[in-house]
Formats: structure tokens, sequence, C-alpha cells
């Protein structure tokens, strides 16, 4: 009984959480989708950088709305290493160098 009431809990935690989970609204370099996740379009709009350094920014368009991103790269003897920015608190970056995603926030 004790376990049941245990597990109940757990599964309504977990429930919960995935209710609450930030949604994918666009995805860049996906292996099979390309860029085409949800129907938006990425369009380039700046890029700087020299050496082992590049910035991107992305304006993306969605029929969830429009999202500004930005992905810098950092190129060292090991490889490629990214951050990225977002243009409001309401979505965010997540990924590696050749394929990210944007989230809106829940």
């Amino acid at each position: 009984m004790k376990f049941k009431f245990v597990a109940a809990i757990v599964m309504a935690l977990g429930l919960s959480a995935v209710a609450h989970a930030d949604q994918k609204v666009a995805e860049y370099g996906d292996p099979a989708l390309g860029n085409s996740y949800g129907g938006c379009t990425f369009t380039q709009v700046y890029s700087t950088g020299g050496g082992s350094y590049l910035y991107k920014e992305y304006q993306i368009s969605c029929s969830s709305g429009s999202y500004r991103v930005g992905v810098a790269t950092n190129y060292t003897s090991l490889g490629a290493t990214c951050s990225f920015w977002s243009a409001s608190g309401e979505y965010y970056v997540q990924g590696g160098c050749s394929n990210w995603r944007v989230y809106l926030r829940s």
C-alpha cells in the first residue's frame, strides 16, 4: 500500500512537470528536417567575427511568432563551442553549434 501511494505521488509530480514543459517552436539544423521544423524560416540578419570567433544573428519567423537569436561560435584545436543569445526572456535557445532549438518558456 505504501508503495502504491509513493508511486502515485511520483507519477502525479511527473505529469505536472510534463504539463508545464517549455514548447519547442523552431529548430536549426535538424538532421532529418533541416531548418523546416514548424514551418519556420530563418534569415541571417547580422554576422561578425574574426580569427577563431564568429557571431551570427537570425530572425526566425514561425506561425507561433517571430524570434531573434544570436549564435556565438568559438573555434579551438579541440573543435567548436557555441553560446546563444535571445532577444527576449520569453524564449531561449539550446543545443550545439550545428543543431539548436528555440523554446517558449511556459
